[in-house]
């Protein structure tokens, strides 16, 4: 990438000194194409991640591996999403009989996290409550809320077009106060329709577009097929309305003179050369396509003067130097990225085990290993080694490839019922590992049985092939030292150890009763045959 820097800022400082105004113009116009289209193609990429998520939540809601009657386990996977995919604001799920699950970003930095659960049976509840940074309840709150989730666009939209990813206009969150979009798609379940969504807040975008402000006399901008004005890399001039404001109610005449009738941009075939006020301008416009049928665009327009300056002597080239420097920046990312694709899959394989999506065995040492060099302080830290029963049965009777997907169904139901800053893994075979911290060790059982609970909740269904599955789970506690025969010294306890403590308390267990947790020291040697 700095070469590449490097040889565009020589072709630009060329291009000065033959003092050729159309050589300019060309890298002008080229640059503008260029930050336009990597613009657009962030932009795609941000927004489709939402698109993703709502698939995949109404994928596993209709599988069965997430239940539609069940809020808190909604709840966890939702923080789950919330902490690995950054470009959600909020995730939820309304009923057509108005219950509604919902959690968002919250706080300053948005690290933190709120939450608000609403029932309507046997007479209309609802639980608000805020988590910090860590995932420790703050707050919470069971005041009366007249909010129902029929009312809101995201609803009524998705159930207009069943089964359909839908996008609504831009809208102010009633939650946070915010401007944002809401990603949504309904669902028939046996209890009745719901209705699934993702949020995306505006000034997210707009902080994005900052990042690629092209001069100080520039602009670029995001709108919607109705001509709201989304986002912007600087302020508008113009007086926003109430909620969203559309182009035209805030454009600068340079960006009124490209919108038609309806105040939509007309697009235009590549750099787009016109006068406002005496002024000569240069725009791109290009269409973005968030999903089929779900239309946005990008543009970018400035002064040509931004490009052209210092042609005859009276300003510095500075800024088109700039401007051409960031167009070959730009360019160049893609080779980057090409060439370190192969190397962020390579670690991507090392860590992550190929059929369920967890950490692997050296990934979840790994992760454990760090935990125990500066364990909590005041808190209970666990490892749960999990054990299929059944699950030879099912790969010996039905193949390799039923035992995969029952794996993977493994994983996901595990995955849903954790809570934040538990540590899932497999390693290897239909063996699983669980760190936990929380308060209590009692807390860290109850844990690690809600997730025993969640794997045998429901019959798995392959292939039409319904499997009855349960596991069997040991756990060992972290002691913050033992002692040597020889020292009182305490010395620090190894990952593996850990690890060997839980799995015999697994296989001790499972000699006396399958399908239930076995702490540590439950089972002893003269019990075994009792």
């Amino acid at each position: 990438m700095i070469v590449t820097q490097a040889l565009t800022l020589l072709v630009a400082l060329w291009s000065d000194r033959q003092n050729s105004e159309q050589a300019l113009k060309t890298q002008a116009q080229s640059s503008l194409e260029q930050l336009v289209r990597v613009t657009s193609d962030n932009v795609r990429s941000y927004l489709q991640s939402a698109a993703q998520i709502v698939q995949v939540n109404r994928a596993n809601m209709a599988s069965g591996l997430i239940s539609a009657d069940d809020p808190s386990g909604q709840l966890m996977n939702f923080q789950a999403l919330l902490d690995s995919v950054p470009q959600l604001n909020g995730v939820l799920v309304g009923h057509a009989d108005g219950r509604f699950t919902f959690a968002r970003r919250d706080g300053p930095d948005n690290t933190e996290r709120f939450t608000r659960v609403i029932e309507v049976r046997p007479e209309r509840r609802v639980l608000t409550s805020t988590y910090n940074q860590t995932g420790t309840l703050t707050s919470q709150s069971s005041e009366p809320n007249d909010y129902d989730p029929r009312t809101r666009p995201w609803f009524t939209l998705a159930q207009q077009k069943p089964g359909a990813v839908v996008w609504t206009e831009p809208y102010i969150f009633a939650s946070s106060g915010q401007p944002g979009v809401t990603v949504a798609s309904s669902l028939g379940t046996p209890g009745g329709s719901l209705v699934i969504g993702a949020d995306v807040q505006l000034r997210q975008l707009a902080d994005f577009l900052t990042g690629v402000q092209i001069s100080a006399n520039g602009r670029a901008f995001i709108t919607d097929a109705g001509g709201h004005a989304i986002a912007t890399s600087r302020a508008w001039p113009g007086e926003p309305g109430i909620g969203v404001p559309l182009l035209s109610e805030v454009a600068d005449p340079a960006l009124r003179a490209l919108l038609d009738d309806r105040g939509l941009p007309v697009t235009h075939e590549g750099p787009h050369w016109y006068e406002v006020n005496g002024q000569q301008f240069a725009a791109v416009l290009r269409p973005v396509e968030v999903q089929p049928g779900v239309n946005w665009m990008v543009g970018v327009y400035a002064p040509t003067t931004d490009f052209t300056a210092g042609l005859n002597g009276s300003r510095s080239p500075l800024l088109f130097v700039l401007l051409v420097s960031l167009g070959g920046s730009l360019l160049a990312w893609p080779i980057v990225l090409r060439a370190t694709r192969p190397l962020a899959e390579l670690q991507r394989q090392a860590t992550t085990d190929y059929l369920t999506g967890l950490p692997n065995r050296a990934s979840f040492m790994a992760q454990l290993n760090e935990t125990l060099r500066d364990p909590p302080h005041g808190a209970a830290l666990g490892v749960a080694m999990f054990d299929l029963d059944g699950f030879k049965q099912v790969n010996d009777t039905f193949g390799h490839h039923a035992g995969d997907e029952v794996l993977h169904a493994v994983g996901a139901r595990m995955l849903a019922a954790l809570r934040v800053g538990d540590t899932l893994g497999r390693l290897g075979g239909d063996e699983f590992a669980l760190l936990i911290q929380a308060n209590s060790r009692e807390e860290v059982r109850l844990r690690v049985e809600g997730v025993l609970d969640a794997i045998a909740r429901r019959p798995i269904i392959v292939d039409g092939v319904s499997h009855e599955l349960a596991s069997t789970a040991g756990l060992a506690f972290h002691d913050t030292g033992t002692r040597t025969t020889h020292t009182t010294e305490p010395r620090a306890e190894s990952s593996a150890q850990l690890i060997s403590r839980a799995d015999t308390a697994l296989i001790r267990g499972k000699r006396r009763e399958k399908g239930r947790v076995w702490v540590e020291g439950e089972v002893t040697m003269p019990t075994l045959f009792r």
